[in-house]
């Protein structure tokens, strides 16, 4: 296969699909790496009649894209768990390993291979401890269908290659991974501007953003400012807050100029207001990453919602990554959707 260059950005970014079957979320980002994570059963019938144990563990599978895309399983405790434990489908164990602190479980291999193989007909999925106790679990329900999508999105359909449609055609047949677009961004630099009354009440004027403090208590909260380059501000005007999530709208600020609400090539957490206006969540910026984050939760538990990462190309805040898990049934492992790298200016 010939080298495929880097693609600089160009076009508005297009994520990957996420989807859910059963008991598993499952999703592929613009560059076909794909990954389905298991969910707390929600239907009765899925959950055996010895008890749960679906809100310990994470159980994720992830397939690189191409004809030699590696396949690894992901065994993540929501606990500070350690020591040995093995992985057993329908109480058969297929694999093993050990968990240390603060860290996952990573099966690749044939023991990974396994694993996909058995879980095409299972039932039940298991992480035991050394005594062979259960300390996790995860339905099988939808996992068969998750992994139809993954070789579906990645051509792997009909091949060797596949997870679950495998056929007799040769792995040189699915097709080679891409290589993602790359932003090019401009380096944060300077100090922000200061935040007058006077711009405070054109920002506030603009978007109705102070309506949702009148008849507090105080003042409204203030407005963060960060230099990003090119002599222009970054001000991220406070829009209300839930009981955990806190809004505000992006502002650009320029000497001399009005301000200007900030321009986005995909919307932040598909938040936007019926007037279009971009609206970001716990919104924060790194100056040494030159990133501007998002990160919406659909409930405080943070085990469905949205995020994205940003940067600067002058213009307009250009995606690099998002992050999405559309299904609140117990997962905090958010789906890959999008990715691109970004080279400074």
């Amino acid at each position: 296969m010939p080298f495929l260059p880097l693609l600089l950005v160009l076009a508005d970014p297009m994520p990957g699909p996420l989807k859910s079957f059963g008991d598993w979320a499952v999703a592929c980002d613009n560059q076909h790496r794909c990954e389905m994570t298991s969910l707390i059963p929600e239907d009765g019938d899925n959950v055996p009649a010895d008890g749960q144990g679906y809100e310990d563990f994470s159980f994720s599978i992830v397939r690189d894209p191409g004809p030699a895309g590696a396949l690894t399983i992901v065994v993540e405790p929501y606990g500070e768990v350690t020591g040995k434990v093995s992985l057993r489908i329908d109480g058969k164990v297929l694999a093993s390993g050990t968990l240390l602190a603060s860290k996952d479980l990573r099966i690749s291999g044939a023991p990974a291979a396994a694993i996909v193989a058995a879980m095409v007909q299972g039932r039940d999925m298991t992480i035991n401890d050394a005594k062979g106790d259960r300390i996790g679990r995860a339905s099988l329900a939808g996992s068969s269908a998750a992994m139809r999508f993954i070789d579906a999105d990645q051509g792997r359909a009909g091949t060797v290659t596949a997870l679950v449609a495998r056929g007799t055609k040769p792995a040189s047949s699915v097709p080679a991974a891409m290589t993602g677009p790359v932003v090019r961004y401009v380096r944060p630099a300077g100090t922000p501007m200061k935040i007058t009354p006077a711009l405070r009440k054109a920002m506030d004027g603009a978007t109705g953003c102070d309506d949702n403090y009148e008849g507090g208590e105080g003042d409204p909260p203030a407005v963060d400012a960060f230099a990003i380059g090119g002599g222009k501000t970054l001000a991220l005007l406070p829009c209300g807050s839930g009981a955990y999530n806190y809004s505000s709208v992006p502002f650009i600020l320029a000497p001399g100029a009005k301000p200007v609400i900030a321009g986005f090539d995909f919307p932040p957490g598909l938040t936007s207001s019926e007037d279009g206006e971009p609206t970001l969540v716990n919104a924060s910026f790194d100056a040494k990453t030159a990133t501007l984050s998002s990160y919406s939760k659909g409930r405080g538990i943070g085990d469905c919602g949205a995020a994205e990462d940003y940067v600067w190309d002058g213009t307009k805040f250009r995606l690099i990554a998002a992050r999405a898990m559309g299904e609140c049934r117990g997962s905090i492992n958010w789906l890959t959707i999008y990715r691109a790298g970004a080279l400074a200016k």
